[in-house]
Formats: C-alpha cells, sequence, structure tokens
C-alpha cells in the first residue's frame, strides 16, 4: 500500500510540472532572473540586442545614457524609465562602453544629509562634454506590459547605430514603490555643440 501511494505522489507530481507554464530560455523569459531582479534581467537582454549591430569602430566612442521617455510625449518619465537608464549604464560599461554619466557635477556637496556627486539640477552640471552617441528610449502600455524600444543615436548625424526592443509584464511592474504615473523630467537636455563640428562635445541647455 506504501509503494502505491509513493507512486501515486510522483505521477500527481509529474502531472503538474507539466501543466504549469515553462520557462521559455530561447526567447528570453524574465522568470529566469533572481527574485526582484526581472528589469535589470531584460535590459541586458535589450543589451545583447543593441551589440548584435554594434560596430567595433564605435566601441571607444563616448556614448551617454538618457532616461526612457512616455511614447505620447516624449517629455515624460518615472521611476520605471530612470530604472532602465541606470541598468542600461550598467550593461553598457560590462560590455566595455566608454559611458559618459552627465549627471556628474564634477564636485562633492557636503551635506548633514550625505555627500553627493550627482545632480539633476542641469545648472549644477557641466555645460559642454566629450558625448558623440547617446542610447535612450520610448516605453507604452499594452494589454500585456509596458513595450520598450531603445536605440543608439550618433549626435553627430542624428543617425540611429542599433536598435531593441522588449515587454516587460505588467506582473513585474505591479508592487512597485513608486507608481507608473509620468513625473517631468529635469529641463536640461543634450544638444550637439555648435562649436563642435566633430560632434564630440555636446551642450547641457535649460
Amino acid at each position: 500500500m506504501k509503494r502505491v501511494i509513493t507512486v501515486l505522489a510522483v505521477a500527481l507530481a509529474l502531472v503538474g510540472c507539466g501543466s504549469a507554464d515553462p520557462i521559455n530560455r530561447e526567447l528570453g523569459d524574465p522568470r529566469q532572473a533572481a527574485k526582484g531582479m526581472e528589469l535589470n534581467w531584460l535590459v541586458a537582454r535589450m543589451t545583447d540586442q543593441l551589440m548584435e549591430r554594434k560596430s567595433l569602430t564605435t566601441l571607444t566612442e563616448p556614448i551617454a545614457v538618457a532616461s526612457f521617455v512616455d511614447l505620447d510625449t516624449l517629455k515624460d518619465t518615472n521611476w520605471m524609465g530612470q530604472q532602465i537608464e541606470e541598468s542600461f549604464i550598467y550593461e553598457l560599461n560590462r560590455r566595455g562602453e566608454v559611458v559618459v554619466d552627465f549627471k556628474t557635477t564634477g564636485n562633492i556637496q557636503v551635506t548633514p544629509q550625505g555627500d553627493f556627486v550627482m545632480s539633476r539640477n542641469y545648472k549644477d552640471l557641466s555645460s559642454r562634454l566629450p558625448i558623440s552617441r547617446i542610447l535612450t528610449g520610448t516605453f507604452s502600455r499594452n494589454q500585456q506590459g509596458i513595450l520598450v524600444n531603445a536605440r543608439i543615436i550618433d549626435l553627430r548625424t542624428k543617425m540611429v547605430e542599433t536598435t531593441a526592443q522588449s515587454l516587460i509584464p505588467k506582473q513585474y511592474l505591479s508592487g512597485a514603490s513608486n507608481s507608473f504615473g509620468r513625473a517631468s523630467i529635469n529641463r536640461g537636455y543634450l544638444m550637439r555643440g555648435g562649436q563642435s563640428p566633430s560632434g564630440h562635445l555636446v551642450n547641457l541647455t535649460p
């Protein structure tokens, strides 16, 4: 009797495994990621897409990463757009890209609340930076989640070098500490410097 019960339990377990939604590793299922790291994992896969068409000649050309913005307005971002930006900085650096963090002020602000070297106020930042390319992108909703499009753009020619696309399933956005609602981004933006024919210097302007 004990043997029959054991066999039955194993059979039920196998049936349960077969009925579960399997992880599709070939398509890049975010359930492969460590819990809480699904968004970072998806950004890593998008970076792989970007690198597929990457030219080796631009590997040493400085690149910056901007916040991903709402496709409807192109001027609004939120916690997700900012986290995607941070994750792309990490992934590009790991792959040998020369990444410029334009939010670094160049000095340390010592306060009772902490010591700070970064800012989102354009007045605190360098007015000219050695950036020739930028990674940016958009996000939009659909019934399954958030569709994210990324691209690397040559600031000298405005030509798109390479692109990537991914879907963030909605279950990975629920329970976040910040809402999905829009939040106006810093008014500073990158533009090619008029005094720089080579396009390697850009102005950070209001």
